[in-house]
């Protein structure tokens, strides 16, 4: 099976709307960062203009991280002004590295 990751960057005040989205989609899992720059929208009262948005990052199959970049994709009339962006990388290997049971 061939793994893609889905990566979107967003405002951290966007999180509710991304939550649900997320759930409906039922992705096999999801990391958040909290990341600081700037895109469309510069903040002109921070140095250098970072704002503090959110990193999503999903792996998941090839199959399903085009709908998952779609869905995301159809949050921009629900988002913060600004926006964010939404990109599929492909994924050379993936592992699922888990501690055995003894």
């Amino acid at each position: 099976m061939k793994y893609c990751k889905v990566v979107a960057i967003l405002n951290v005040t966007d999180y509710g709307v991304l939550h649900e989205t997320i759930q409906r989609l039922d992705v096999p899992g999801v990391t958040v960062s909290m990341v600081k720059g700037f895109g469309d929208y510069v903040n002109s009262f921070s140095p250098y203009g970072f704002s503090d948005n959110m990193k999503v990052e999903i792996y998941t199959s090839q199959e399903q991280a085009e709908t998952v970049a779609q869905e995301l994709s159809s949050l921009a009339d629900q988002l913060t002004e600004g926006g964010g962006v939404v990109a599929v990388e492909p994924v050379a290997q993936l592992m699922n590295v888990q501690k055995l049971e003894d």
